[in-house]
This record gives structure tokens, sequence and C-alpha cells, in this order.
């Protein structure tokens, strides 16, 4: 019996050396043919990248397993086992942005609101934010989708009251910035500031635009073209209703690129009524 479990052990160890050399070539194969938005493995955690590499193609049975058993925690409220599961899924499929998405999700939104203490919550979206910024988008640079999704977080969760605990994570976020602990590319910062005028990097907002024109690049429909222009205007009208008046004209301008660029659309035509009657136009 020891011997045919040695035999067993042996032979699957085999067939995942194998699985891992074939998935290594298959990888190559697609790098070559522009198939993948980076190298496989280039710029992903050690953690991400030896998954990627070890398991090849067993990876793809092990996540679809997974996202059944995460499928059950989420409808059960588990929320705190459905993180470790979802992290185990984003190792196994490091590639798709919606795994990513739907893991900072979990933690800035579900597990955050189940904390009492602010500190305790600051946590939780804390770290659906870092995993975005530094493995989601490190895994997949060129997905417009998870820059969108990032620069939400910062509009919606830190930017807005509908967290009770919204404030402190503001002042959290700005001592980090302060710190020198949140960093930027200042060829994108010189950008920004160029087109909106200079921006308070400590704010919710800043953080937003910053996030959502990094991923302009990126959109290649223009549902996520959209989706990141509305996003940088949503954020410039609230730093415009917290009496920053100065973002009034280059936001009143970059409304009305958008709406050349996504005619016939009635939100954004709105929004730039109502600027330019703020501004006294006719």
């Amino acid at each position: 019996m020891n011997k045919t479990i040695t035999i067993l052990l042996i032979a699957l160890a085999a067939a995942l050396a194998l699985a891992g050399k074939m998935n290594m070539k298959l990888l190559e194969m697609r790098s070559t043919a522009h198939l993948t938005q980076a190298p496989p493995t280039q710029n992903m955690p050690p953690g991400v990248a030896f998954t990627t590499v070890a398991l090849g193609g067993f990876r793809g049975l092990l996540a679809d397993f997974l996202w059944m058993r995460a499928g059950t925690l989420q409808d059960e409220g588990r929320y705190f086992e459905l993180v470790q599961l979802s992290d185990w899924i984003a190792r196994l499929q490091p590639r798709s942005p919606p795994v990513w998405a739907y893991h900072a999700w979990n933690m800035a939104y579900n597990v955050s609101a189940l904390m009492t203490d602010p500190a305790e919550r600051w946590r939780w979206v804390r770290n659906g934010i870092a995993l975005l910024r530094d493995e989601g988008l490190a895994a997949n640079p060129g997905s417009a989708r998870l820059h969108q999704d990032l620069a939400w977080i910062f509009l919606h969760k830190l930017g807005t009251d509908s967290d009770s605990a919204a404030a402190y994570y503001r002042a959290q976020l700005a001592a980090e910035v302060d710190a020198g602990a949140v960093h930027f590319d200042p060829a994108l910062v010189r950008r920004i500031e160029q087109e909106f005028g200079p921006l308070d990097w400590r704010t919710p907002q800043a953080q937003a635009i910053y996030w959502a024109m990094a991923g302009l690049p990126f959109a290649r429909t223009d549902f996520d073209d959209l989706a990141l222009r509305r996003t940088v205007y949503q954020a410039l009208l609230r730093r415009i209703a917290l009496g920053d008046r100065q973002y009034l004209a280059p936001t009143t301008a970059f409304v009305q690129d958008v709406v050349r660029r996504h005619p016939g659309l009635a939100g954004p035509e709105s929004v730039l009524r109502q600027l330019q009657e703020a501004k006294g136009y006719n």
C-alpha cells in the first residue's frame, strides 16, 4: 500500500512539473502573439508568480471550484472566510481583473462594514486599495477596469459620507500622503495639474482623478472611456462643491470634451449645462 502511494506521489509530482513546463511554453507563445498585457510573471508579487508557473493548466480547474465555494460564502455573508478564498483565487487567476476587483470590493465594503472601530474599518478599506494598486495592477497593468475600480473606492468610499467613518479614512489618507507613503508618477501628476491646476493630493478626489487618468490610455471601449472620464469630472465636481471654484473652468472644458467624445448622452450634457450656468454662460 505504501509503495502504491509513493508511486502515485511521484507521478503527481512529475505531472505538476510537466504542466508547469508546458504552461511556460504556452505563455511564451501568447506573449509572442501579443495576447497578453504583460510578460507572464513580470511585476507579479512572488507568491502570485510562483503559483502561476507551478500549477500550470491545473489552475483553471481549481479556480472554478473555489469560485463556486466563494458564491456560497457570499450568499451566507461569511466575508472573513471569503477574504482568504478570494486571495487564493486571485493567485490562481492573476490575469483576471474581475477577480482582483471582487476581492478588493469585499474587503473595502463588506468586511469593513462589520467593524465598529474606525481604525479597524480603515484597515480593511486600505487593504482593498492596496490590493488593487500594488498587486492587481501589477499583474494587469493595462486594465482600465482595475484603474476604474481603484478610482471609485477613493471617490465613493473615502470621498463621500456614505460610510460613517469616511472622515477618519480621509484623515488617515492625508497622513499617509504627508508621510510619503503614497507614491505617484511625477509625469502623470504634471499632466493632470497642467490640465486642471494644482490639486491637494491628500484628498480622495485627487487620488480618484489620478487613477482614472492613469487608466484612460488603456480604455479600449466607449464604456471604459466614459466610466473613467465620468470619475474624473465627478471628483472635480465634488471639489467645486466643497468650495474649490478654481476648478470650474477646467472642469467645464473637460466635460465639453466628454460630450464631444460621447455625444447624445443625457448625463454629461446635463452636467455641462449646469457648469455653464454656474460660469454665467448663456
